[in-house]
């Protein structure tokens, strides 16, 4: 559902309901917890922030990803369920379970919860339908009963311009919000906010110097420090602006936010969607201005992402763009749906019987490969994929100058980020978990598995009928060995964790 549109209300309303029992709630956000909290208490909803070693309960229980994770928590909620206390566990912002697995072990982790026998809901503003199925298997999903509701904001404004007046693009950024505050005649100035944000913690800086504002980014301090930021802006109505990067996003939640700008173009379209929707959560009209330098041009045809492509696309303003953000945001298949909720089914909980059939796949798969990798030692898989003798070491063969160069060059192509960060070892590219050479605690000083990996990939590419073989396993084509070597060093998962 959009943002603003009531999925708090999901797990607000059962802990003022009789017979509800508890609520878990696992946010992800530091903005999110403190925004939440300062609502609770609004509303008199009884609540606990949980801690490990904590035993008591409350209708509304909140506790963080990374505590979530561990067994001191997992046992507390086990408990919970065991004495039929549990009702439901829900997770807000749930999309970055699968955006944020990348950089945060925790979201990855955050599945091992599934074992708790009970109701599990997930709300997000921003899963696009193109992820939903990956978000499903990673959440150890089974057949869930998904709503999906069209994330359009009503009543809210979108605007795209160019800088034009002296000065630089923050000068001007700063003095059109000030001229929104004291001289458009639109917002409330006894309760009205506007939130402006920038790409960089640097121009954050001088922005909010500009304006004589807070400044909100992920450095500002521990949690307790950015919740009494927030409390201390939202508390002082003569202090209408504050400057954020993407820090402040989702699940920030003030009524009376009228007007977001974007002081140069979004890192991208999902940002943007999160950050505009900081307004119009009163129901009121409300404004998302994005400013642009002078000279911005376009680059939808050079746009690889096609998410960059969608945004590039409404900052150009040729079509609707309403229709621009709803067709990339909600879209699957070509056609706007409006999801109404299903008749209630009751299913059995499928957690732990899902976790174990996953683990014990990925124990097989892994074993299996690190049986093959035994079985080749000391020859050489480059020769094996040419289809020519290959009972001979790699360290030997008067072929692997050429596989050296080929490597080389893609190492200066991709500036270092050739290989994905933390998906395998940097000097055999076998996944992590088969060689543990990058682990200091391992005290491995060399591959066990060495030569094999991309000697085999690039063999495979030079051999015979390799094209329609490529296309037929991973429907790809490349036009040079540099370009299928740089493919190869991209994210994927085997085994129960990552490799390229």
């Amino acid at each position: 559902m959009a943002t603003g549109e009531g999925k708090s209300l999901l797990f607000m309303l059962p802990c003022i309901l009789p017979d509800a029992r508890v609520t878990i709630l696992v946010l992800p956000l530091v903005s999110l917890r403190g925004d939440l909290l300062r609502r609770v208490r609004e509303l008199g909803i009884d609540h606990l922030v949980w801690a490990p070693g904590e035993q008591q309960d409350a209708p509304l229980v909140f506790i963080t990803i990374e505590v979530a994770c561990t067994e001191q928590f997992r046992t507390y909620a086990h408990k919970l369920a065991a004495t039929q206390d549990l009702g439901r566990i829900v997770f807000d912002e749930a999309h970055l379970t699968i955006t944020a697995s990348d950089y945060r072990q925790a979201m990855v982790d955050l599945a091992l919860i599934r074992n708790v026998r009970t109701q599990f809901v997930y709300l997000t503003a921003t899963l696009l339908p193109t992820i939903q199925a990956t978000f499903e298997e990673q959440n150890n999903l089974v057949n869930p009963k998904v709503i999906r509701a069209s994330t359009n904001r009503r009543n809210l404004f979108y605007l795209v311009q160019r800088a034009t007046g002296p000065g630089s693009l923050l000068e001007e950024g700063a003095r059109r919000a000030r001229d929104a505050w004291q001289a458009s005649g639109l917002l409330d100035q006894t309760r009205d906010k506007i939130i402006l944000y920038v790409r960089t913690r640097d121009e954050a800086k001088e922005l909010a110097e500009l304006l004589s504002c807070l400044v909100y980014t992920a450095k500002v301090g521990i949690a307790e420090e950015k919740e009494e930021l927030l409390r201390t802006w939202l508390a002082t109505p003569e202090q209408p602006y504050i400057v954020a990067t993407s820090a402040l996003s989702a699940g920030f939640d003030y009524a009376h936010v009228r007007l977001v700008m974007h002081i140069n173009e979004p890192d991208s379209l999902v940002d943007f969607a999160q950050e505009s929707g900081r307004a119009r959560r009163d129901g009121k009209e409300a404004y998302s201005v994005v400013l642009l330098p002078p000279r911005w041009v376009s680059q939808v045809a050079n746009a690889i992402e096609a998410e960059k492509g969608v945004l590039h696309r409404y900052l150009q303003g040729q079509e609707c763009r309403r229709t621009c953000l709803s067709a990339y945001l909600d879209l699957d298949s070509g056609l706007v749906e409006t999801a109404l909720p299903a008749p209630l089914v009751t299913t059995p909980h499928t957690g732990s019987a899902i976790i174990q059939q996953k683990r014990r796949a990925a124990y097989l798969e892994l074993s299996r490969y690190q049986e093959d990798l035994l079985a080749v030692q000391g020859t050489c898989l480059l020769c094996r994929g040419l289809d020519e003798p290959w009972d001979h070491a790699f360290a030997t063969c008067h072929r692997r100058f050429d596989f050296f160069q080929a490597r080389d060059r893609v190492k200066r192509q991709c500036e270092g980020a050739w290989i994905a960060a933390f998906q395998a070892c940097y000097w055999c590219y076998n996944p992590q978990s088969v060689c543990p050479r990058a682990d200091p605690a391992s005290r491995c000083q060399s591959c066990v598995y060495a030569d094999t990996v991309l000697p085999l990939c690039y063999g495979i590419f030079h051999g015979g009928g390799a094209e329609q073989w490529l296309l037929g396993q991973f429907q790809q084509r490349f036009r040079d060995v540099d370009e299928f070597l740089a493919w190869c060093g991209q994210a994927t998962s085997f085994g129960g964790g990552k490799a390229i």
